[in-house]
């Protein structure tokens, strides 16, 4: 597919965008469907053979018992030559759908990474996980029945009801019957298994999400004695995503079961029907077998066709369900607009105001802050005064909604975000490691890092003694998400990802407020080389940390309170002064 999915994908017209997704020319169609009908041809064979090797036996002065070996070796060769083109087949029918696959799993990966910051927030990591693996696996399960099971039995009906047509049109009336109890069924029990799969698939989703949510929170409900109420909480998902796939399996037994009694008994009413048209010397007795035969197919195709409606439902519920991902217009658009080749690191903001969805007053109100590059700028205040979102609208992860924001005189709305970051680096308060070696995660996204820039980096981030103590040094592994790792060289670790890519702008946002005193020392030692030279910007909850600021910003409710250096803000005695006092 030349163009991105979602060009193409809607979740609104799921046949269509199924063909979209397989990307297959019509003539490529056609030629899996002659291939198909080869393959199958055995089947469709057998009863037309057999009713002669029955006649030839019954009366052989009108069928000669000659023809009788003739017969078995057309049945023999066309079943061996379906061991060749089954496995072409399928090789054909696999290539199309593993790619869709593939396709699917990338294309909503990348997705994710178009999506805003904002989205994220208000997703469950658990439910996107689910959506890349368990929806795509659905939807590939569906295409691979419709490719064997479903084309088997359209072409079967087709070519049943066909030769019915030709031989003995009476018996239609027998065959047709079918469709209409076939409609019956689908129509009784569509909406109530497209209900189920969806509750099914959403509990599916809560469990992932709470698991993955228990699993992270192990350290803190093992330090609080609460393993019993955090394992009651897992099992209470745990059983309803038991009670929801049980309604959901005694709704598919009841719909298979139902279906199997219900041709059962078409099937056993079409021998009498035959029976008695061989009494009346409309047919002869091979053509029972025949026409029993074909019936049967019929009866074998639409048992299978009914069958396949729980994971047709399934497969259309994933594409509906990725299409709240692939279709989400809730992105960060950055086609057409300008490239950063260069950073200088200047920042303003007039009058900014920012709110978050649902959000009953404003976050950011009235903000306006002139910046020079190169200038050390600390925000402090009370719990939900504004300080993060400030760093965050600087980042480009939320959308000023009032006012504008100037990076080195560009309006930040003019500037493709993407390459703008690549001069920004961000040292978190909880710091994201994954469980490769030290080196790997400083290095993240950089592989063409020098040594000895890689050595001035872990000096500038206080990581020289550690590394050097190491038994493999940089290539130490550091466990999941860094766990043989303290909090403070979890940090510098932070830092130093930061550093090494040589950024022009800043942000540390809360870096030091989870750390002991000894820690703490040790990472505000590498702040104060890291800060050098750029224009940082520092979101702080311990005010001895930030001394050595430029400028300390002090937030309240969204807007400034305050304003000035660290000296200044102490002789006026106002609220950074009264918050200075409460941490002493």
């Amino acid at each position: 597919m030349s163009k991105p999915l979602e060009y193409d994908y809607r979740s609104s017209r799921p046949v269509r965008t199924l063909f979209y997704l397989l990307n297959r020319t019509w003539y490529q169609y056609l030629f899996l469907i002659l291939l198909f009908v080869i393959k199958l041809s055995p089947s469709w064979a057998t009863p037309f053979l057999l009713a002669r090797i029955i006649n030839t036996l019954a009366e052989p002065a009108e069928y000669p018992l000659e023809n009788l070996p003739f017969y078995f070796i057309v049945l023999a060769a066309l079943m061996l030559q379906n061991i060749l083109t089954h496995t072409f087949y399928v090789s054909l029918l696999s290539r199309s759908v593993r790619r869709m696959e593939k396709q699917l799993r990338s294309s909503v990966a990348h997705r994710f990474q178009q999506l805003s910051i904002a989205f994220h927030d208000r997703t469950e990591s658990g439910r996107l996980q689910i959506k890349v693996l368990r929806d795509v696996e659905q939807i590939q399960t569906m295409c691979m029945f419709l490719g064997e099971m479903g084309l088997s039995a359209a072409l079967t009906c087709l070519v049943a009801f066909s030769v019915t047509a030709f031989r003995e049109p009476r018996m239609l009336i027998f065959y047709i019957v079918l469709v209409p109890l076939s409609a019956g069924l689908r129509l009784l029990f569509r909406r109530q298994m497209r209900e189920r799969n969806r509750e099914f698939r959403s509990e599916v989703e809560q469990m992932s999400s709470e698991v993955t949510e228990m699993i992270s929170m192990i350290p803190v409900a093992r330090a609080h004695g609460l393993e019993t109420e955090a394992t009651q909480r897992s099992d209470e998902q745990f059983q309803a995503v038991h009670e929801q796939g049980r309604r959901l399996d005694m709704m598919n037994a009841l719909f298979s079961s139902s279906s199997w009694a219900t041709f059962q008994i078409t099937m056993l009413l079409g021998m009498a029907v035959l029976s008695w048209f061989c009494w009346k010397g409309w047919i002869n007795i091979g053509e029972i077998v025949l026409f029993q035969g074909l019936f049967g197919m019929i009866v074998q195709s639409v048992t299978g066709l009914l069958n396949m409606v729980p994971q047709l439902a399934k497969g259309m519920e994933s594409i509906r369900s990725l299409g709240e991902v692939i279709e989400c217009p809730d992105i960060e658009y950055n086609e057409g607009r300008r490239v950063v080749e260069s950073v200088k690191g200047d920042v303003r903001f007039e009058k900014v105001g920012f709110q978050y969805e649902n959000a009953t007053k404003d976050t950011i109100t009235d903000f306006s802050l002139k910046v020079k590059a190169g200038e050390c700028i600390a925000f402090v205040g009370e719990s939900g005064a504004g300080k993060s979102t400030v760093v965050q609208l600087l980042n480009g992860f939320h959308r000023a909604q009032k006012g504008t924001l100037f990076l080195d005189e560009t309006n930040i709305e003019e500037l493709d975000m993407r390459t703008f970051r690549r001069f920004v680096s961000v040292v978190p308060q909880e710091t994201v490691l994954f469980s490769g070696s030290m080196r790997e995660n400083i290095t993240y996204g950089r592989n063409d890092v020098a040594e000895k820039t890689l050595r001035q980096v872990l000096r500038l981030s206080n990581l020289t003694d550690m590394v050097d103590d190491l038994p493999e040094g940089l290539d130490t592994r550091i466990g999941e998400d860094g766990a043989l790792l303290s909090g403070g060289q979890r940090q510098r670790i932070a830092i130093a990802r930061a550093l090494v890519r040589d950024p022009s702008i800043l942000i540390l946002d809360e870096a030091t407020s989870a750390l002991d005193v000894v820690s703490e020392k040790k990472v505000q030692e590498a702040i104060d080389h890291a800060i050098q030279n750029r224009t940082t910007f520092i979101v702080a909850h311990r005010l001895s940390t930030i001394r050595q600021a430029d400028r300390i910003v002090v937030m309240k409710e969204g807007r400034i309170a305050e304003i000035g250096s660290y000296k200044e803000l102490i002789a006026r005695n106002g609220l950074f002064c009264e918050m200075q006092k409460l941490q002493h």
